[in-house]
Parts: structure tokens; C-alpha cells; sequence
């Protein structure tokens, strides 16, 4: 080696990849398994269920939903910066991904199926939406954490593979056809008690009957990047949008937040109402 030469530096070694994301950006879905270990499922289930059924904001018949059940119940809040979670949302929506709607379900036996829709902010029934036909940019996904196993007969959710690269949903004047007709490419989102199924938001997906006689218990958790504006579903900012009332998110009250784990905190401090001291 000639004595001006310094020897080559070692390339920078590639990013290892991360499956769950990868197939999250291809397929727009993914299953984490046991997120909540199994032994505290049953508590945490229970506990849950009680608490939307106590505190439900919604009137549809086999249906128990509460806003922002965080600022009532925390028992997932010890995993939500599970680390297999948030490498998944880091190599997606990238660092600094905020929380952005935290709804306890419990669907009933008699539950039937409703329309296909895609989440906020692609919902072309909402007046604050990315209009369609929207870009193929990651910026929202939904999580439904399974407290209950998610089966085919117990009314699992509806999805569609895929789907959030057609850049619209199925609704009257759309492209896609009518929002109730099923579809030969649809599955659905299966998993054991404990599991966390990651969607992306423009993911086609639909309420499925609840063919049992016992309750499917989920929390649905719903994460943006950090620069999406999500002041159009929070109900103290001045640019809430009522007909987002169904998904829409309450402030987190100052005491529920303090005593959150501190990786947590991060994920839903612009949750917290305005002038909290936690935010000077």
C-alpha cells in the first residue's frame, strides 16, 4: 500500500430490516403477538370492558364505545411503547409519531356489518379530509389491541389487503362501488387475546357480524406522524370538526398524564389540555 494511501473505511452496514414494517408498507396491515403478555389479559379485558360499557358515548344497538378511554382507564399505557410497537411506527411514520385517538369498542352478539370505510384523515365522509384520490405517503395507522381473540365468529374486523394504495374507498360517487358490497379479496384481521393488528389508515375495512353470544372487547389506537395536523379531532381546539364527532378525541386530564410511564408521555402531551402546567 503506498504510505499516502490510508486504508478504506468499512461501509456504513445497511439498516436492519423490520418485518411487521415491511409488510405494513406493502400489504397496509400487520399482527404483533403478544403485546400484553397472557396472564394479564383477562384483568385488563375485564377492566376495560366495564369501563366503556360504564362511560359509552354512542347509541347503536350491540355497540359500547368511549372516546379517549385513556383519560378513564390506563391499563395499556404500561405497553404503549412496547419496543416491537414503536420500532414498527419509527420505520413508518418516523420518529416523533404522536397518539391521535385512544376508543375502547365492545361489540355485542348481534353485531352486523357496516360499510367499508378508511380512517381520518382519508375518509371522504369527513369535512376535514385529505381529499381522494390522496398520495401513497404513510402518515396514519390504526392499531386495534385485542383483549378478546379476534375470530371469524365473534365478528373480527373486515379488511382488505392492499387497499391503501387505491388512493379512494368504496361510497356512493366513488370509484369503487357501493360501501356495503362484500368483496372476494377480503379477510380478516385475526389474532390471539393480547395481539396488536397494525393497519394503515386508507386500508378499506368494515364492522363484521358478531355471530356469538359473547362480547369482543378491543381498544382501537390510531397514531400519526408527527407533523399531521390533528387539531380537527380534538374537542377544545378551535378547529374541531363536529361532524368528526364519532372519532373524535377529549383532552387528557394533567393527574392521568403525570403518571404515565415516561416513554409514554411523548406519544400524548399535546393531549393535554391547553395551559397544563406540563406544557410550560
Amino acid at each position: 500500500m503506498n504510505a499516502t494511501m490510508s486504508p478504506r473505511k468499512p461501509a456504513d452496514p445497511k439498516p436492519m430490516s423490520n418485518p411487521h414494517a415491511d409488510e405494513l408498507l406493502e400489504r397496509g396491515v400487520t399482527l404483533i403477538e403478544g403485546v400484553i403478555p397472557q396472564d394479564a389479559v383477562p384483568g385488563i379485558r375485564d377492566r376495560v370492558r366495564t369501563d366503556i360499557l360504564a362511560n359509552s358515548d354512542i347509541d347503536i344497538p350491540a355497540l359500547g364505545k368511549t372516546s379517549n378511554l385513556l383519560r378513564i382507564n390506563q391499563d395499556l399505557a404500561p405497553y404503549l411503547a412496547e419496543p416491537r410497537l414503536t420500532a414498527v411506527l419509527d420505520a413508518t411514520l418516523g420518529p416523533g409519531f404522536r397518539l391521535s385517538f385512544f376508543t375502547g369498542f365492545v361489540t355485542g352478539p348481534g353485531r352486523q356489518r357496516d360499510v367499508w370505510h378508511a380512517d381520518w384523515p382519508y375518509n371522504q365522509e369527513h369535512n376535514t379530509r385529505i381529499p381522494a384520490p390522496y398520495p401513497d405517503i404513510p402518515l396514519h395507522f390504526t392499531t386495534f389491541w385485542m383483549l378478546t381473540d379476534f375470530k371469524v365468529e365473534n365478528g373480527a374486523t373486515i379488511i382488505v389487503p392492499g387497499s391503501h394504495k387505491l388512493h379512494d374507498h368504496p361510497r356512493d360517487g366513488g370509484p369503487y362501488g357501493d360501501a356495503m358490497t362484500p368483496r372476494g379479496d377480503e379477510e380478516r384481521l385475526l389474532g390471539s387475546a393480547g395481539s396488536v393488528g397494525i393497519v394503515d389508515s386508507r386500508v378499506w375495512h368494515a364492522v363484521s357480524p358478531n355471530l356469538t353470544d359473547e362480547d369482543r372487547v378491543a381498544v382501537v389506537i390510531r397514531y400519526a406522524a408527527w407533523w399531521l395536523n390533528l387539531n380537527p379531532t380534538r374537542t377544545s381546539s378551535q378547529e374541531y370538526d363536529p361532524a368528526y364527532h364519532k372519532s373524535r378525541i377529549d383532552d387528557l386530564p394533567e393527574d392521568v398524564y403525570l403518571k404515565l410511564p415516561g416513554e409514554v408521555q411523548p406519544q400524548v402531551r399535546h393531549l393535554l389540555p391547553p395551559g397544563a402546567a406540563a406544557l410550560a
